[in-house]
């Protein structure tokens, strides 16, 4: 979780580095409970958006989260109250919210020199609709969100699709590949670029194609790299884990592989009780022991309004929506959030890239009838269909 910053450029090969051992100060209670609430949220989104797909699923819980904890700073009542429950901050205020996003968003690029992490926000608006001024004073204090204005809908996607690509140096080229909505009022968006070196790197001599079991009992042959210590792992009956560090060991990739059942099931179950059962359980490796991980590129996009509701996001998407400081004058709900994520994994390390638009919309006009203009009336007994009265009027004030 982060505002708009830059992390140092992508260090140069310098061999294994020293792990860090601790952060560079002591979390405040609101901030562990940023740490805490943003790992509940990623396991539920990683629950629901694994449900609905059979294929591969991305995300970027960090990316989401910081999109739509921008967006909350314009709701209010019950809408903040279920976007403050689904993002796992229950009942906590809102200023100690905004000030734990901008102070961890600060701290993530920070850690580590030979890791490169950018994470950007921003806003665009459709001219001449005019932002709430409390909430661009907030976006911009605390998320370091600029705002925009643009004459169409189109332009705004246009906008934010080369901001997107800007910040994701190409990773994510286009994340708004649907057409606008026609009553569009703002989208804000969040993007998150990730840049590490493995602490300690696979030999590119040593990747070779090898055997992946596919669900279903089924093989494919992939790339895979070799590479002998450099990993911490723990296993029991049902799962093993591997945890291979970047730079200085700041930021690692955990990998989970169920071994009796799908990984379906297990994504079902994983909450934050037997992740930590797992981490705390991680030992390092043998200088000797092998370690074979697949090489790949993998992309994903993904609108995630239906698993946010399924999780008790539901007002905010509704006509019921109460979002009073988002923009001046106008009613609003969210239409759509969308989610692009891609990773590549390679001998060297990882780059990965997400950006989340939040897309808000002018709330419909509730449906009603105005009988204003000449008109015929009929009064009638409704079951048996006897029309008991009838008449024309063409003046209610003429007798």
């Amino acid at each position: 979780m982060a505002t708009a910053c830059s992390g140092a450029g992508t260090a140069p090969d310098l061999g294994a580095a020293d792990s860090l051992a601790a952060l560079p100060r002591a979390l405040t209670a609101t901030e562990r409970q940023a740490i805490t609430a943003g790992n509940d949220f990623a396991l539920r989104l990683l629950q629901r958006t694994s449900a609905r797909s059979a294929g591969n699923v991305l995300l970027s819980p960090l990316s989401v989260s910081l999109a739509l904890g921008m967006t909350m700073n314009g709701a209010a009542d019950e809408t903040r109250s279920e976007m403050q429950r689904v993002l796992g901050w229950g009942a906590a205020n809102r200023a100690d919210i905004n000030v734990a996003y901008r102070d961890l968003m600060t701290m993530l690029p920070a850690l580590d020199g030979r890791v490169t992490v950018r994470i950007a926000n921003g806003i665009w608006m459709l001219q001449p609709k005019v932002p709430d001024a409390t909430f661009v004073g907030e976006a911009r204090q605390f998320f370091n969100a600029p705002v925009t204005s643009e004459v169409t809908p189109r332009a705004m996607f246009d906008a934010v699709n080369a901001w997107g690509d800007r910040e994701t140096r190409g990773m994510i080229p286009k994340v708004l590949q649907q057409d606008p909505p026609r009553d569009l009022a703002m989208l804000l968006a969040n993007a998150v670029y990730f840049a590490g070196t493995w602490r300690d790197r696979f030999d590119p001599a040593k990747t070779s194609p090898g055997p992946f079991q596919l669900e279903g009992s089924t093989t494919a042959t992939v790339p895979m790299m070799a590479r002998e210590g450099g990993f911490r792992s723990w296993r029991d009956d049902r799962l093993v884990a591997v945890e291979m560090p970047y730079g200085n060991a700041a930021f690692s990739m955990l990998v989970l592989m169920p071994i009796r059942d799908a990984v379906g099931p297990f994504v079902a179950t994983l909450d934050t009780v037997r992740l930590t059962q797992v981490v705390q359980g991680l030992r390092e490796a043998r200088a000797d022991e092998r370690l074979r991980f697949p090489k790949f590129t993998l992309e994903s996009a993904l609108e995630l309004s239906p698993d946010l509701r399924a999780l008790g996001m539901t007002r905010a998407f509704s006509d019921a929506a109460q979002f009073p400081r988002l923009v001046t004058n106008e009613s609003t709900k969210l239409s759509f959030v969308q989610h692009n994520v891609k990773v590549e994994v390679d001998e060297k390390g990882t780059r990965a890239a997400a950006v989340t638009v939040v897309g808000v919309v002018v709330t419909s006009v509730p449906l009603g009838v105005d009988i204003d203009r000449p008109f015929v009336f009929l009064i009638r007994e409704r079951l048996s269909g006897t029309l008991l009265f009838a008449g024309v009027v063409r003046n209610p004030l003429a007798r």
